[in-house]
């Protein structure tokens, strides 16, 4: 007997039944193949299809995911090479073997691809999602051969490639494309649901960018009838929220941003005694406890 059936055997013992109860069967099979739908909200069923894609990048920047948007496949190169430039990152990238990757003339920029799955040394990973979800902002990835999960997870630096026509409205409508895709009763070993770069609050309600996966999470957008507007790419990705700001070098006690002149008055001269309360006080101004510790230590 293998561990896996050991413990459903257990299970079984525990609920008095031994799994061959044609009702229970029957009940098992109507679930699988009725599929129920949850609730879907209205935001996003009611809307067009070029509502939707609007809705899906602002949902995902959002979620603090940078979004470029590019009207061919041929342009996603640049679009990558941009962001690796924007972020000061090497022009590394790691990607699976799939065919739409394949087709990316990658040779136009300076970018070094190599191919396969990562084990956690590649600065940037490439994927190719089977589809997004436009209520949440969400890249939806397939596990294969073809996008390796690791490059999901692993890499500080996840891009993902979206095709614009793959946006549906709800979870559900994208359920039901993966199942017409893979066919009755056949899935994908792992469906992978990716909303902004991976982050946690859990110390102190700091947050913190990257706790248990990718710190950045960047999409390009692949739609032919957009309208891309020619900006600062680097302002835009700096804006998307995976970055800090630029630090300001000044003193950390609280000064009135519209009084740049003004600031804390200079102590004064001589020795000046401080009491344990009042150095307390003085401590907890100097170091608010919303404030992160990069923002607040050297």
């Amino acid at each position: 007997m293998t561990p896996r059936e050991q413990v459903l055997s257990t299970i079984r013992r525990s609920l008095g039944v031994t799994g061959g109860e044609r009702p229970r069967l029957k009940e098992v099979a109507d679930r699988l193949n009725s599929h129920p739908r949850g609730v879907l909200p209205a935001r996003a069923t009611t809307l067009s299809p070029r509502a939707r894609i609007k809705l899906f990048i602002e949902m995902a920047e959002a979620s603090a995911a940078t979004v470029s948007v590019v009207r061919d496949p041929a342009e996603a190169p640049t679009a990558i090479a941009d962001f690796l430039r924007a972020h000061n990152l090497a022009p590394l990238l790691r990607r699976g073997p799939d065919p739409r990757l394949d087709a990316l003339p990658f040779e136009r920029t300076a970018i070094e691809v190599s191919v396969g799955r990562t084990y956690g040394d590649d600065p940037a990973g490439l994927s190719a999602a089977f589809g997004a979800v436009a209520e949440t902002g969400t890249a939806v990835l397939v596990s294969g051969a073809d996008n390796p999960t690791t490059l999901n997870f692993l890499p500080d630096n996840h891009i993902v490639l979206v095709d614009a026509a793959t946006i549906s409205a709800t979870y559900e409508d994208i359920w039901d494309s993966i199942r017409a895709s893979y066919g009755a009763g056949i899935m994908p070993r792992t469906v992978n649901w990716i909303t902004g770069p991976s982050r946690s609050a859990d110390i102190e309600q700091i947050l913190l960018m990257g706790a248990h996966g990718p710190r950045r999470l960047h999409i390009v957008l692949v739609d032919p009838e957009a309208e891309v507007e020619t900006e600062d790419l680097d302002a835009t990705l700096a804006a998307g929220g995976s970055t800090p700001a630029e630090p300001r070098v000044g003193s950390t006690l609280a000064v009135d941003p519209e009084s740049p002149d003004e600031g804390p008055e200079p102590p004064a001269s001589g020795p000046r005694e401080t009491t344990g309360e009042h150095a307390e006080e003085q401590l907890d101004e100097s170091f608010p406890a919303s404030d992160p510790p990069s923002l607040t230590q050297p």
